[in-house]
């Protein structure tokens, strides 16, 4: 299984950090690995997702369910696709009104052994540049 996490202080708000995580729809616009997403149903403190990952020239399509507590917490868990196992939290801890420290956690191991020597050091290169991607998101949206 491999596993990655990191903390990192940004100078955007809990909410705006929050609330870039939680809008799904727009990852392939920052994030390269991503080349569609969808949210496929929403109710209050959860959403069903359905990503397809472009990794080493292949598509595989994925889908998780996301528990979220607004503004404070996102928790990822996978329902179907190539992993065997994918679990992800992320967490918001107000600095101030313009900052937060954000807390990304990873953990993965895909199904088949070939797409996990083929797609794993594509997909861990993409999880160690997740919390600057979403930060860097956060930041072209305020017109930083």
């Amino acid at each position: 299984m491999r596993s990655f996490e990191e903390t990192r202080l940004v100078q955007c708000s809990a909410k705006e950090m929050f609330d870039i995580v939680l809008d799904i729809e727009a990852y392939p616009l920052f994030l390269p690995w991503v080349a569609d997403a969808s949210i496929l149903s929403r109710q209050s403190g959860e959403l069903t997702a359905e990503l397809i990952a472009d990794l080493a020239g292949s598509r595989h399509s994925f889908k998780t369910i996301d528990r979220f507590v607004a503004n404070k917490l996102v928790e990822i868990r996978l329902l179907e696709g190539p992993f065997r196992f994918l679990e992800s939290i992320w967490t918001f801890d107000p600095v101030d009104e313009a900052s937060c420290k954000v807390h990304f956690s990873i953990e993965f191991e895909f199904r088949s052994m070939m797409l996990d020597i083929v797609a794993s050091p594509i997909f861990s290169t993409a999880c160690k540049s997740m919390v600057q991607a979403f930060e860097q998101r956060a930041l072209e949206l305020k017109g930083q």
